[in-house]
């Protein structure tokens, strides 16, 4: 009689995923996943916000996101499963609304951060290491090569070869993707604790003569620091700025981009061993934010140690502004360039820029490992067609879903690197993800009143506050939080889609919630002809 009031609707119960990472491993995941050695804070902010301080602005991003990571704790406990943000909010609010914001917002935007990883690693990180090989070892056809890694031409190639890697190690096994990120953990640690180093050891005068030498053996150019900051100047720089708090606070939605990943290790749920652990998600979760806080704090402290605030400035200027004087080898003063410059020793280099390599490459891989899990969540839903969720027997991955979302990530890889209008389309790609954040927070809010049954099982049920649940109040304070960011992003000049000046890139983003909602629609008439009811499915847990 149950089955025929709640027919099944899943394409079978066990989802063929398997639990092979460690909640040691998710942990290392998420800080990976935050890019600890990528933030734009420090070449965005500084001119963006002048006035600004970078250490409270992280600090700031931090405590606002600490309940969204606490509150994320209680989800991934109670639903233990991939597709994480898709299935907390589908099991709380409804699939149509589930599936809308996620697909929209994820599986969608996230392709923009696969062709942004590819970029990384070209330019961020194999132009800087070859450029500064070359000029430590005096061998010009590698100075070249870093070159060519920052051009059009070379970008391009070297994020579909990156993207492709990712795909083949990750359809190969999670396993293996597991214990390569151990190899990719102790490298990005060894090449950050290399550039505390050299910035602590270091002072603002010594660091700007050393800018000067590195920029005449790559470009030639004489007085690199002195030109630069006249250039910044010229450009709108004020280097000696008062103290501005509501420049500060804006620093935090900066910071943010890089420290809202704390939670993202929620997609692959299902293979996590021990996921419905609290205290293991909480470890995961806030852990994670804890110890990346702290690493980007230490990483400004040290810039401002070394460098100084004027060669902060100058840094920044090169981005913000475009200052080519500010520039060197093409590239951006990056942490890892201006380290780079602070030594002549090629060993140290290569220990950074094998460091920044090796994130960039994880970066990649956590796109396709989240989005291609949330498909597999969506397709035994049936809101995607059974295809995507087949899980390979022998490798047990999602084969059909990466191969799609590889497919998908090469158009817009190109276009991100040859159409001058990309990057003021997609300026809507922080403001998508924060909002599946925000949403995934008011459903850990709401999870007691719209999904009893799955709250009352899970561990975390027994932490109240006299009858308030605690996951009520810390989801509360969350969506709070993070509607603060998300809102900054679309009405903050200087941050997100507030920075363009008019309304294509605000109608791309809704162009992709329009998507995601015919999408779901369609594929709810389709199980409708063939006698299925979609919304069965959003009341019971998903497949282990």
């Amino acid at each position: 009689m149950a089955e025929a009031v709640a027919p099944q609707v899943f394409t079978r119960r066990a989802s063929g995923l398997v639990r092979v990472m460690s909640p040691y491993s998710a942990f290392i995941y998420n800080i990976l996943t935050m890019g600890v050695i990528f933030p734009w804070t420090y070449i965005w902010a500084p001119t963006a916000f002048q006035g600004s301080n970078l250490t409270l602005g992280i600090l700031f991003a931090f405590l606002f996101e600490l309940p969204i990571a606490l509150a994320y704790a209680w989800l991934a406990t109670a639903l233990p499963r991939s597709g994480g943000d898709y299935v907390f909010q589908s099991r709380v609010f409804g699939g149509g609304f589930g599936f809308t914001v996620v697909f929209a917002f994820f599986v969608v935007w996230i392709l923009q951060w696969v062709a942004l990883s590819g970029w990384l690693l070209a330019v961020l990180g194999i132009a800087p290491t070859f450029i500064g090989l070359g000029v430590t070892t005096g061998v010009d056809a590698l100075t070249r090569f870093g070159s060519w890694a920052a051009s059009s031409t070379g970008i391009i190639v070297i994020s579909i070869l990156n993207a492709a890697l990712s795909l083949l190690l990750l359809v190969s096994g999670f396993r293996n993707y597991v214990r390569v990120q151990y190899v990719m953990w102790y490298g990005i640690l060894a090449a950050f604790a290399v550039m505390l180093f050299l910035f602590f050891t270091t002072d603002p005068v010594a660091a700007h003569a050393r800018l000067d030498s590195f920029a005449a053996a790559v470009d030639g150019v004489r007085n690199f620091f002195a030109t630069a900051k006249a250039a910044a100047a010229d450009a709108g720089v004020d280097f000696n700025p008062p103290f501005w708090l509501f420049g500060t606070l804006m620093v935090a939605p900066i910071a943010w981009t890089s420290l809202q990943w704390c939670t993202y290790s929620v997609e692959q749920g299902g293979e996590i061993k021990n996921a419905h652990v609290f205290r293991n998600q909480v470890f995961i979760l806030a852990g994670s934010l804890v110890l990346t806080a702290l690493l980007l704090v230490l990483l400004a402290l040290g810039m401002q140690k070394g460098i100084g605030n004027d060669g902060i400035l100058v840094a920044s200027s090169g981005y913000w502004y475009g200052v080519p004087e500010a520039t060197i080898g093409g590239t951006f003063l990056m942490p890892n360039l201006i380290a780079i410059a602070l030594t002549s020793s090629p060993l140290l280099i290569a220990i950074i820029g094998f460091g920044y390599i090796l994130n960039s490459f994880q970066i990649v891989c956590n796109c396709y490992i989240g989005c291609t899990r949330i498909m597999v969540a969506q397709a035994l839903d049936g809101l995607l067609p059974e295809w995507f969720s087949r899980i390979h027997p022998r490798w047990k991955t999602p084969v059909n879903a990466h191969v799609a979302y590889f497919l998908a990530s090469i158009p817009v890889i190109v276009g991100y690197n040859t159409v001058p209008s990309w990057v003021r389309w997609t300026l809507g790609v922080t403001f998508a993800n924060g909002v599946v954040f925000v949403f995934s927070a008011l459903a850990a809010a709401l999870m007691p009143f719209r999904a009893p049954k799955v709250y009352e099982a899970s561990p975390g049920a027994r932490y109240r506050i006299g009858n308030v649940p605690l996951v009520t109040v810390v989801g509360a304070i969350g969506t709070v939080t993070g509607a603060f960011m998300v809102g900054s992003f679309l009405f903050v000049k200087n941050l997100g889609l507030a920075y363009s000046l008019d309304a294509l890139p605000y109608g791309i983003v809704v162009g992709t919630v329009v998507l995601g909602l015919v999408v779901y629609l369609i594929m709810r008439w389709i199980r409708s002809q063939q006698g299925i009811k979609v919304e069965y499915a959003f009341a019971e847990i998903p497949p282990e």
